[in-house]
């Protein structure tokens, strides 16, 4: 049995309790928490004070580095991608008819026109009487157009006078084909009595 003298010093036969073992397994523990479960690895080697500070500071950089890989390895990738917005009509939204083909502000407008036409009709007036001068000329110049398209008929010959609207004309046969732009430019006249089209100056 060892015994100790006055001076505090251990005889020979007893050995003085080592502190590498115990350093050792702590630090042990320490590196493969901290490995593992780098939070609570970082969490005992700072509580323990296994290492040095020098040594506890790399550990901790390191175990830093591992979180952030780890981090972004279980990171799901797909969720990340970046989509573009399609635009696309809500559910309950009713598509027009493909026959339609008036949309809101024509259907006002139309509303608003027959109103002004019937107080027109009212004070005795027209449809004509809505329109602008630019419309009335419009509307002319095509009535025009249409008017010299217009076939009509004629005698054949130098002494022809008139132009017609059909091929007889009270005792008169009318054979030849003409329109009334051609009629115009030789110098015939429309007929007084079967009243062939004309063309407003």
């Amino acid at each position: 049995m060892a015994t100790s003298n006055r001076s505090g010093r251990v005889t020979a036969n007893v050995e003085r309790p080592s502190k590498q073992r115990a350093v050792s397994s702590r630090a042990l523990t320490g590196l493969v928490l901290t490995v593992l479960l780098p939070p609570v690895g970082l969490f005992y080697l700072w509580r323990q004070g296994v290492f040095r500070t020098r040594g506890r500071m790399v550990l901790t950089s390191l175990a830093t580095v591992e979180m952030a890989l780890l981090v972004v390895w279980l990171t799901p990738h797909a969720e990340l991608t970046h989509r573009a917005p399609v635009p696309v009509a809500p559910p309950q939204v009713t598509a027009a008819p493909e026959g339609e083909t008036l949309n809101a502000l024509y259907n006002i407008e139309q509303l608003l026109y027959e109103q002004q036409l019937a107080q027109v009709v009212a004070e005795g007036g027209t449809a004509n009487d809505l329109l602008t001068e630019e419309q009335k000329l419009e509307m002319a110049n095509q009535q025009n157009e249409e008017a010299y398209e217009t076939v009509v008929y004629s005698v054949y010959g130098d002494d022809a006078i008139y132009y017609h609207a059909t091929k007889v004309c009270r005792t008169q046969t009318n054979g030849r084909e003409l329109t009334v732009r051609d009629a115009l430019r030789q110098g015939l006249q429309p007929c007084p009595y079967c009243n062939p089209p004309t063309v407003s100056a």
